[in-house]
């Protein structure tokens, strides 16, 4: 019974992301729980608390753009910063997938503002659609470096739409993510001016989402204390820290460096591949040597 009840539980608290729309088509809103992704992407990258924090909201805002697209079609988000770090990518597909890493200096302050990690930059968002031969991209400059602000801001500047954006994280005292989530809410065609300005500032005294879930607060829960109108859940299904890489498609990418060059890997022991998105490791035996230098001889005659 007990591990019945474990399992219940665990349904419960899974990550998810929640689409839904205002019943009278004025609004739309997505809210996701993001807390074990996050930690998993910390634990993949060994990353400290801060940046750790700030790919948990990136990873976050991607998952919930993600959630209004169609199929396996991807919203990639990057932040490129001039301070601590550098770059932050973040890949979401609609079916659910998220993964994504961030590069820094190993030497920062963790007391700093979260905002001071960034520092100058740019916020990039591309889009891959269906119906569309190459990705279409959006890039704004940072505007406070929280990721909140700066998807908020992209959404003003580069898609002209009135959005409201809230991502939150909470870490242990361990400096381990122990709650991560957020929602967004867009204003649709026939939103008037003062309804937007009133959704505004109804949700400046919204709760925070972190706070929610440490109650342990489902997804439907937690939409129903967050949004501030009747609506009509759209979706809702689970998300998770996933990356498609393999051995294999490492192997086949190597076919395009040359025997000389594989040989050269091959003599100086070079035999580690890493996944710059999950961190897995994948190690090249002798066998898998050979082999792509066969099959590199086979194509060179």
């Amino acid at each position: 019974m007990q591990d019945n009840k474990s399992k219940i539980k665990e349904i419960k608290l899974a990550d998810r992301v929640l689409t839904l729309i205002s019943k009278d088509g004025k609004f739309r809103a997505g809210v996701i729980k993001s807390s074990n992704l996050s930690r998993i992407a910390q634990s993949n990258h060994k990353l400290p608390p801060i940046p750790a924090s700030l790919l948990s909201r990136l990873l976050t805002g991607a998952s919930l753009m993600a959630a209004f697209l169609k199929g396996e079609e991807r919203i990639i988000l990057e932040a490129t910063g001039s301070h601590t770090i550098k770059k932050i990518f973040a890949e979401a597909i609609q079916v659910g997938e998220v993964r994504g890493f961030v590069e820094y200096e190993a030497n920062h302050n963790d007391n700093a503002s979260i905002s001071d990690f960034l520092g100058n930059g740019l916020f990039k968002v591309s889009k891959i659609l269906y119906n569309k031969a190459e990705p279409i991209v959006g890039i704004v400059e940072l505007k406070k470096g929280d990721i909140s602000s700066d998807l908020a801001y992209y959404f003003q500047k580069s898609e002209q739409i009135p959005t409201a954006v809230f991502l939150d994280v909470s870490l242990d005292d361990y400096g381990i993510i122990e709650h991560s989530g957020g929602f967004l809410i867009q204003a649709l065609p026939g939103a008037s001016d003062k309804e937007i300005s009133e959704l505004y500032h109804t949700l400046k005294n919204s709760p925070k989402i972190t706070e929610l879930f440490s109650n342990e607060m489902n997804i439907e829960d937690v939409t129903r204390v967050l949004i501030p109108f009747d609506y009509e859940i759209l979706k809702n299904y689970r998300v998770d820290f996933y990356c498609r890489c393999s051995k294999e498609k490492f192997v086949s990418k190597l076919l395009t460096l040359g025997i000389d060059e594989i040989k050269k890997m091959k003599n100086n022991n070079h035999n580690e591949l890493i996944c710059i998105y999950c961190n897995k490791h994948y190690y090249l035996d002798e066998q898998d040597f050979t082999n792509l230098i066969n099959e590199l001889k086979a194509i060179e005659n």
